[in-house]
């Protein structure tokens, strides 16, 4: 989902399908920055990245912000590169209703 909290806010929010719980919780206080991209085209937007859930906490990056284009809309893949071996292990059971990682051994 791509909103905005208020009609002049300057960012959008952009909620991804994992989040804190789902295995990215080393995002917590922003300390780590995955590199995260999204293949579209269009001139780069500044944003503020947040989780599926309804928790507070699950706000991945809101001080630092990453570029996405404007052209980025809902359904759009987003690549979140090198979060390690332990990101399926963090990931929650059930959580607010989701479902845990899928590990594939290639």
């Amino acid at each position: 989902m791509i909103s905005k909290k208020a009609r002049f806010n300057q960012y959008k929010w952009v909620y991804l399908d994992i989040g804190k719980f789902g295995g990215l919780i080393e995002t917590l206080d922003e300390c780590i920055k995955y590199p995260i991209f999204c293949d579209k085209k269009g001139c780069a937007e500044e944003v503020i990245l947040a989780g599926p859930t309804c928790d507070s906490m699950d706000i991945l990056y809101e001080q630092y912000k990453y570029a996405f284009p404007h052209t980025m809309r809902e359904g759009n893949r987003v690549y979140i590169f090198t979060t390690g071996a332990y990101t399926q292990s963090y990931s929650s059971v059930s959580f607010n209703g989701f479902p845990p990682l899928r590990s594939y051994l290639i």
